[in-house]
């Protein structure tokens, strides 16, 4: 699972259109408000966020490619 933390408008649209270009089959959650982002005290966007299925973050951050690329590789078991 995936949490989009946005500032602006159209995260929806934001979200989906970074799940194309990834091919990300996951869910995305929505943190419009940076409700989320208060509890894991972030303070800059972007920043990716990791979430098991379980709803345990595995990683903060991760804002180089490969390092986002090899996060995402070993949440899903690649």
């Amino acid at each position: 699972m995936l949490v989009d933390i946005w500032e602006g408008v159209g995260a929806r649209a934001e979200a989906e259109r970074f799940r194309e270009i990834w091919g990300i089959e996951g869910t995305i959650l929505l943190d419009e408000n940076a409700d989320y982002a208060q509890l894991l005290d972030i303070r800059g966007v972007p920043t990716n966020v990791l979430v098991d299925s379980d709803g345990t973050v595995q990683a903060v951050g991760l804002v180089r490619l490969h390092e986002l690329e090899a996060g995402i590789d070993r949440l899903v078991g690649r």
